[in-house]
């Protein structure tokens, strides 16, 4: 797949975008795309597997799914800002509540984004 017109991949991308989506399709999808645009990425199906690597420490974006089996996305952010790491953060999820977002507000998320994904970003 051709890189889209006015895009060029990053010159170097030193750290990993990671992926947590218990939804393997949603994960390959985010991998591939971001892939095509240069970016080192590593996927996880929960919040456990990544909280379980050391790259977690050195994530350049974490883009995390919300509603997933055992530890939710918030939960994971909570987890990494005990341990000190801070770490820019997209939260996703096909349920977004009013609760879900004010926690994420007051978690530092960066953006919160409803599934499923639009075509095109608003402008």
């Amino acid at each position: 797949m051709p890189v889209p017109s006015g895009h060029r991949p990053p010159e170097q991308t030193l750290e990993p975008i990671c992926i947590v989506d218990d939804d393997e399709s949603v994960a390959d999808s985010l991998t591939v795309l971001l892939e095509i645009f240069g970016f080192d990425v590593q996927s996880y199906g929960s919040g456990a597997d990544f909280l379980a690597d050391d790259r977690r420490r050195t994530a350049g974006c974490l883009v995390i799914d919300q509603h997933m089996p055992g530890m939710n996305g918030l939960d994971v952010v909570d987890h990494l800002q005990k341990e000190g790491v801070q770490v820019p953060t997209i939260l996703v999820s096909d349920r977004l509540d009013t609760k879900t977002r004010e926690r994420a507000s007051t978690l530092g998320v960066t953006k919160v984004i409803e599934k499923p994904f639009p075509l095109w970003p608003a402008v």
